[in-house]
């Protein structure tokens, strides 16, 4: 490099090339050099530039950090196609990587251009007031949005936003910066009601009638697959976004130890993946489908719709069929939705004795989770007995 300047102790270099000059820096004997353009062709400016730049460098290594920074945009980016990599391999469910894709847009708004390094806690706090007015000035509002966010929405979208800084901190983006410690706690915790077990077979007997009572196969299909679907969750505990990603494959019998046929499923959801168990009751009802799904898709999913597709939701057809059965909310005027399914299974596994943390690793839940939503509508009485034994 001709014409170039070497400046303290050789660790930063300055030359032009092309009329501009340059820095090159060398941090430790160990690392690869960087090259800068300082845009000037003054030698005495580029030479203090060069020093605040290498000052700036030398900074960053000392507080653990790389030498270029990444904004939270940036870092978003590189996460979903993370999560995209780990959806691949089964690891992050379709359901799962749809949410980080809509909530991650709300922080490339709210804080995209930042550093990666200077998203702290006060920086995550004042995401709950700013998400909060998001569509405040909307005057039509995207389709599915809400003007008024929910407080269990928010929380979601707060722990998109700590996932996504924790992982930029596991790959060394963040330095010793301190981990994220805010948190947002709903104030209201909402429980979807749960069937009672009369109600439920009621269900269960309207769902028989309207699938004999269907006009042509294809409002037959539709119904048998409702039917079905309320079986699976009702008798595993599955989130609904799990009952439709869960496929052929994914179901394997087995022998328990009293001698009973059941299936394991192997579930990829927003937990990671675990085994959930099917009561054994349910396994000769699933028996029929497993056998048709086999023959007509071997790899395809255990419940799609009558075209193979996906199912979105089937609230539309709970809800008909719960018309039909002449109840849509319960005592308190809650009204039934596919997740009272997931939440008859918790109530009656308590019920039943099953151990709470039997049922929350079932469900892919926490244990505090289970006895602060399901452990006050079991019976005293169970509570007694188990600790009792």
């Amino acid at each position: 490099m001709d014409g170039a300047r070497y400046l303290e102790d050789g660790r930063l270099t300055i030359f032009k090339r092309s009329g501009v000059y340059y820095a090159r820096l060398r941090i430790s004997a160990s690392a690869k050099y960087i090259s800068r353009s300082l845009k000037t062709s003054n030698e005495q400016t580029a030479i203090d530039l060069g020093r605040r730049l290498l000052f700036q460098l030398e900074q960053r290594v000392e507080q653990g950090l790389p030498p270029k920074s990444k904004s939270l945009a940036e870092v978003i980016d590189d996460y979903i196609a993370y999560r995209e990599r780990d959806h691949r391999h089964g690891r992050t469910s379709a359901g799962m990587l749809r949410q980080i894709r809509r909530v991650s847009k709300f922080w490339q708004e709210y804080a995209g251009q930042l550093p990666i390094e200077d998203v702290d806690d006060k920086v995550m706090r004042e995401f709950v007031p700013w998400r909060r007015d998001y569509y405040a000035a909307f005057k039509i509002l995207p389709k599915n949005a809400k003007r008024h966010p929910t407080d269990r929405t928010i929380q979601f979208d707060m722990m998109v936003g700590k996932a996504v800084v924790r992982w930029a901190h596991e790959q060394g983006l963040r330095g010793k910066q301190a981990a994220i410690t805010a948190t947002f706690t709903p104030k209201k915790k909402r429980v979807r009601p749960a069937f009672e077990l009369s109600e439920f077979r009621l269900l269960w007997r309207v769902l028989g009638q309207r699938i004999k009572a269907a006009r042509d196969k294809r409002i037959r299909a539709s119904r048998e697959l409702l039917r079905y679907y309320v079986l699976i969750i009702a008798y595993s505990g599955l989130r609904p976004g799990e009952a439709n990603d869960l496929k052929v494959r994914d179901v394997h019998p087995f022998i328990d130890e009293k001698g009973r046929r059941n299936y394991r499923f192997v579930v990829r959801g927003k937990t990671g993946e675990r085994d959930v168990i099917l009561r054994s009751i349910a396994a000769k009802r699933l028996d029929k489908l497993l056998t048709k799904r086999r023959a007509e898709n071997p790899e395809g999913r255990l419940l799609a719709m009558p075209n193979g597709s996906r199912i979105v939701t089937l609230i539309d057809s709970l809800d008909a069929a719960l018309r039909e059965a002449g109840f849509e909310r319960n005592s308190f005027g809650e009204k039934y939705s596919v997740y009272s399914l997931r939440h008859f299974y918790a109530v009656n596994a308590l019920r039943n004795g099953v151990g709470v943390f039997e049922v929350a690793r079932n469900m892919g839940t926490s244990v505090q989770i289970i006895q602060e939503y399901y452990g006050k509508q079991a019976t005293a009485s169970v509570f007694a007995t188990r600790l009792g034994d």
